[in-house]
């Protein structure tokens, strides 16, 4: 088994928010003072996996990439699978949101100044929800703070909505498609 303790993972959209109702404008002609009230967005969370997650990276990958990496890749995507290649990364780490996993991220330190970010899966039902920006902005920090200078992925060419979300995110495609992805990449400051 891999270091799993120190583990610490792909299609977040665009969000659209409710419109306000009168109800709940705000009635005052003076500039609103800052408000405490919480972000639209709950905080995230991070931890490093555990067994006890395999479980929820199998489900939650399965629902979330099993068309889109079949349709990339005209293999089948399985749990063993999933698992396996999970197993063979450095860093596998839980997102959490009030003490809930909502996806995972994994991710391989290539050289000193380099990381592969090997994957990014967030539950459907959390997506266009502003959650995997908060993660990019997470992972870039951390990246930054252990001297990264560049952080290379992948991204499914059948997956649309992962591809614009990276884009969107700064990255850029950094080769030609192999095998049903596109090498992607982002270069820190």
């Amino acid at each position: 088994m891999k270091k799993r303790q120190q583990k610490q993972a792909n299609s977040p959209r665009a969000s659209a928010k409710s419109p306000k109702t009168a109800k709940h404008a705000k009635r005052t002609t003076k500039p609103a003072a800052p408000s405490t009230a919480p972000a639209t967005t709950p905080s995230l969370t991070f931890r490093p996996r555990t067994d006890s997650d395999d479980s929820f990276i199998s489900s939650v990958t399965l629902l979330t990439l099993k068309d889109v990496f079949e349709a990339s890749t005209s293999q089948p995507l399985t749990e063993q699978i999933i698992l396996h290649l999970v197993n063979q990364t450095d860093t596998c780490v839980i997102i959490e949101q009030r003490g809930k996993p909502i996806g995972y991220y994994c991710y391989d330190r290539t050289s000193s100044d380099r990381i592969y970010w090997g994957s990014l899966v967030i539950m459907p039902g959390k997506q266009a929800r502003g959650h995997g920006k908060q993660v990019v902005e997470h992972f870039v920090a951390e990246a930054k703070k252990q001297g990264v200078r560049r952080i290379d992925g992948h991204v499914q060419v059948k997956n649309e909505d992962a591809y614009h979300f990276w884009m969107g995110n700064g990255f850029q495609v950094a080769g030609r498609e192999q095998n049903g992805s596109v090498p992607i990449q982002l270069q820190l400051d």
